[in-house]
């Protein structure tokens, strides 16, 4: 009877084996096209700088090359009664920029207006707008650099201690530099909040960015400096980074929706964004 039993579960497992190896086929699925839109990446800050709005094109998701640069476009930013145009980028088509170093101020709205384009190619100009307001932003305190040391890995931990406006919702991105290096130098690694959790108006060192020794660009040692960039962004850049975060993750469990297009605050179906941010910034040396 075991010998029966042995052999009845052998040939089951081979049975399951084929039938498996049976069903791996590799199967071609062609994707189709869709028509191109505008893609914008703008912004302004509180930073007194030659502020740019990058122009491209979409295209097919396994192009497996460099989006298309808008080139020719007619670019202007509207401050309150004044309108500044800017101006393409002899060294690098499809950026544009103000002629000179603007100065954001928090409060201002700000509105981005591009035309002199046809990109569905009908023979008929389009034009996209958008607006967006600087948000005032929390006051900067202080941060702190602090060792941490598990089973995984070891560290530093920045903390950040700030007071903000109990009376007023508020949304924050957070940047890190180590001497010169951007270490949040992509999308994935930008890190954004919302203050819906903190109702006493104070930031009582929150940890916004770790350090892992094991990182070679991470790795502190002693003279090296630490600095905070405290973005206070509006309510449309902090949905568009997070939508972006999780469509370049993946959605898990498997069976969860399907990928969708990022939100966008330009109109005319436009993707991208135009983002006006205050920022603040401090520094600090290990000893």
């Amino acid at each position: 009877m075991r010998i029966r039993s042995a052999y009845l579960l052998c040939t089951g497992l081979m049975a399951i084996l084929i039938t498996s190896s049976a069903c791996t086929e590799r199967i071609d699925i062609e994707l189709d096209s869709t028509y191109q839109r505008l893609v914008v990446d703008g912004s302004i800050t509180t930073d007194s700088i030659r502020h740019s709005v990058m122009l491209s094109l979409t295209g097919d998701y396994f192009a497996n090359r460099p989006s298309s640069r808008v080139r020719h476009a007619v670019v202007k930013l509207v401050i309150g009664e004044e309108t500044v145009q800017l101006t393409e980028s002899v060294s690098n088509p499809g950026r544009y920029e103000t002629p000179y170093a603007l100065k954001g101020v928090p409060g201002t709205t700000y509105e981005l207006i591009i035309s002199g384009l046809d990109i569905n190619q009908d023979g008929e100009e389009e034009r996209y707008h958008s607006t967006s307001t600087m948000p005032g932003g929390p006051e900067l305190e202080s941060i702190e650099l602090r060792y941490y040391e598990t089973p995984v890995a070891s560290g530093y931990t920045v903390l950040m201690y700030a007071s903000h406006p109990v009376d007023q919702r508020d949304w924050f991105g957070f940047k890190l530099m180590k001497n010169s290096d951007l270490l949040t130098d992509s999308l994935v690694k930008y890190s954004v909040l919302s203050d819906d959790i903190f109702d006493s108006g104070y930031f009582p060192g929150l940890p916004v960015g770790f350090l892992n020794d094991d990182d070679p660009r991470e790795a502190l040692h002693p003279g090296d400096t630490i600095t905070l960039e405290l973005n206070c962004i509006d309510e449309a850049y902090f949905k568009f980074v997070t939508d972006a975060q999780l469509e370049i993750a993946g959605n898990f469990p498997l069976f969860s929706g399907p990928p969708a297009n990022i939100p966008s605050n330009i109109d005319n179906g436009a993707e991208g964004i135009f983002a006006a941010y205050s920022i603040q910034r401090l520094s600090l040396i290990l000893p």
